[in-house]
């Protein structure tokens, strides 16, 4: 008997009925980011997913829908709970640190309440310095009811971007009408308006990157909630870890002192910021820094921020929120360089315990009189 024949028909059938479902998905598109294991069948994540490394218990996903449906901040809200969301960069995310070390967790830990009601911090930091970024997460912020937004911001998170990330473009839909919608002259716009997706990258096959990462977020929902953390490993601490010497180079970002850094920050962001938060609350903090004080420390303040240049956005910064009457907090300088990991942003968990507590009683003093 020839098989050959049957074996030809059999695979020319598998290829069309491959094909049919490719073009299927492509049609219909699914809708795939919005299913998810956690909050039903595991817990929500404590923070948003990233990758770390070559870590194979972790992934990186940047589709705001997938994302906020892995967080805890999509569970149904406790009648009792007053919501504090925190936004912001990898510093707020937690670079380094365990999921029950980061400044939300930390602050999460301290069981204040206000009014017979439990505070609980969500975070929602991600390691993207983008206030584009942060524009989105506070939309999306807008149907998990929260209470209060925390948005964390420093002179890298307000300055234009010479290239795109890669979370706005796989979220370049939400950015153009960001963008478009408060006249936000965002300098990559135009690349990100050509750079559409046609129908193949709607298809199975185009699609087949993110799938792969949201089908392995699923699986590691099962092997995070059985260790109660989504990193398995966390950074040795000693005090001083940074390196208290910087360098002598004055520039930023091609910048020299006495160029005007207003031109090239994304100013009409924060007021973008404080519309789409709504009648929500709004605490717009400057976040805490490394300050150095060995060799060349005269010039730059740390590794990112010549003097000048971080000297000339916290006065813009501070002016803003006066002019506006925004709630407003410049935490630059609170937590001693001895707490930092690197000489920039990131900081250890004693010292986020410690900003943990300095932001709550202010917190208080503000929603809980």
């Amino acid at each position: 008997m020839n098989t050959k024949p049957r074996s030809l028909y059999v695979i020319i059938k598998a290829l069309c009925l491959f094909l049919l479902i490719n073009v299927a998905f492509g049609l219909i598109k699914p809708p795939v980011t919005e299913i998810s294991i956690y909050n039903t069948f595991v817990p929500g994540l404590e923070r948003m997913p990233f990758g770390n490394g070559n870590d194979p218990y972790t992934i990186t996903v940047d589709n705001t829908d997938t994302m906020f449906a892995a967080h805890k901040i999509s569970a149904r809200k406790a009648p009792n709970e007053i919501r504090v969301a925190l936004v912001g960069d990898s510093s707020i995310w937690g670079d380094g640190l365990s999921s029950h070390t980061t400044l939300a967790a930390q602050w999460d830990q301290l069981g204040s309440q206000c009014g017979g009601k439990q505070i609980k911090v969500y975070n929602l930091g991600y390691p993207h310095p983008s206030i584009i970024k942060d524009l989105i997460f506070i939309d999306e912020l807008k149907a998990r009811q929260p209470d209060v937004i925390i948005w964390f911001v420093t002179l890298n998170t307000l300055m234009n971007q010479d290239r795109l990330n890669p979370f706005l473009t796989s979220n370049r839909e939400q950015t153009l009408q960001m963008l478009d919608t408060y006249a936000i002259p965002f300098a990559p716009r135009k690349t990100l308006a050509e750079n559409n997706a046609g129908f193949y990258e709607q298809t199975l096959i185009g699609q087949r990157s993110f799938l792969a990462r949201w089908v392995k977020l699923q699986a590691l929902g099962l092997v995070w909630s059985a260790t109660g953390d989504d990193v398995h490993h966390e950074l040795g601490y000693s005090e001083s870890m940074a390196q208290s010497d910087v360098s002598k180079d004055i520039s930023y970002r091609g910048l020299q002192p006495g160029d005007d850094l207003r031109d090239a920050m994304l100013l009409k962001a924060l007021d973008a910021g404080h519309v789409v938060a709504g009648k929500t609350p709004l605490v717009l903090v400057n976040e805490p820094i490394y300050i150095a004080t060995g060799l060349h420390s005269d010039v730059r303040y740390n590794d990112l921020y010549p003097r000048w240049a971080y000297d000339q956005y916290r006065d813009v910064l501070t002016a803003q929120p006066r002019s506006n009457s925004w709630a407003y907090l410049d935490m630059w300088n609170t937590i001693p360089s001895k707490y930092f990991i690197d000489a920039s942003l990131h900081i250890q968990p004693a010292g986020e315990k410690l900003f943990a507590e300095q932001l709550n009683l202010t917190l208080l003093s503000m929603v809980c009189p």
